[in-house]
């Protein structure tokens, strides 16, 4: 008989950035789990990049998407603290929730983490938003070329092949190190989500970290990855989900390489098909659907569970229902 456990007992962590990871929280949320989000810190675009040249502080864009998307009064939160100051004013290009939590840093003399806590309290956030490490660093890539570029933006907006990723910390500071925290999250953790998101910024740049692709293999939890719904150009081009996990698999074995074994237990995948008018929405933005080529998974060792999650309104994002229903069944809820 399957034990069903109350949403809230469940100690979730869910690992990435960007859109993908704040959608997953939202489903999350909607199921009664409160997760911690291990969100990536290499973001140099935007409004982020903006304020870590002004600030000195680690990017919040991605931060103030995972908060956002656990406030208790979403709607609402939303609408204020993503507010982006329009082009003619002096705040061009900055929203809400980044300018606050710059602000609660300055006023307040905290540094990005506790800035974090402290912005998770004043909205009663339902989990628990945490950078994967509080140290200033940048992503790099070797391109296949030969060439090496730097700055998250910079690497997303070259649409050549990369060979490799790497961190890069802040001159004269020392390699980065995962916060305790979130070492300790992933420890207790009996469920761990990786993606989706954009495989190198999002999800590489937290195995990247010293400490977490360690800590996910010794933890106890069953680790998934959330494949995305349609590839991204410069991030991962190739349309064969295997494809996607074979980098998963490759950056795992680099950070961890003494524990041996596979990094993922199971991968969720959309199988559900596109529409024409999808299709061509997709292709506007140079995509295409995820092919789950199930055969070439098997080599990795992992479990596959495939689901329609095919969204008519947002094409590159898991329709949330459809995700729920799945993540109902497989937290048994």
């Amino acid at each position: 008989m399957t034990e069903h456990r109350a949403a809230e007992e469940l100690r979730i962590v869910a690992i990435g950035g960007g859109t993908g990871l704040s959608n997953l929280l939202r489903v999350l949320k909607s199921l009664g789990c409160a997760p911690t989000a291990v969100v990536a810190m290499t973001d140099n675009g935007g409004s982020s990049g903006k304020l870590r040249a002004d600030f000195g502080m680690l990017p919040p864009g991605d931060v103030r998407s995972c908060l956002v998307a656990l406030s208790c009064s979403e709607p609402d939160m939303e609408r204020l603290l993503c507010y982006r100051f329009p082009d003619d004013s002096t705040l061009s290009g900055h929203n809400v929730g980044n300018i606050l939590l710059a602000a609660i840093m300055q006023a307040e003399e905290l540094d990005f983490a506790a800035a974090t806590e402290r912005l998770s309290a004043l909205l009663a956030i339902q989990g628990r938003v945490l950078p994967s490490t509080t140290a200033d660093v940048a992503l790099g890539a070797l391109l296949e070329d030969g060439t090496c570029l730097q700055g998250e933006s910079q690497i997303a907006a070259d649409a050549r092949q990369i060979k490799e990723v790497f961190l890069l910390p802040k001159s004269g500071e020392a390699p980065p190190q995962a916060s305790a925290d979130v070492l300790q999250a992933i420890a207790e953790a009996d469920y761990i989500f990786i993606g989706p998101g954009s495989m190198y910024s999002s999800l590489v740049a937290n195995l990247l970290v010293p400490g977490v692709a360690t800590a996910i293999k010794q933890s106890p939890a069953k680790v998934y990855y959330i494949a995305n719904m349609a590839t991204e150009p410069g991030e991962m081009p190739a349309a064969a989900l295997s494809c996607s996990v074979a980098v998963l698999e490759y950056y795992y074995r680099r950070a961890a390489e003494k524990l041996g074994g596979h990094l993922l237990d199971k991968v969720i995948a959309n199988v559900g098909a596109y529409a024409g008018p999808l299709l061509a929405e997709l292709a506007k933005g140079g995509s295409v659907p995820l092919q789950c080529d199930a055969a070439k998974l098997a080599a990795f060792g992992v479990e596959l569970l495939a689901a329609d999650f095919v969204d008519d309104r947002n094409v590159w994002q898991h329709n949330r229902a459809k995700l729920a229903e799945l993540l109902r069944a497989e937290l048994q809820l």
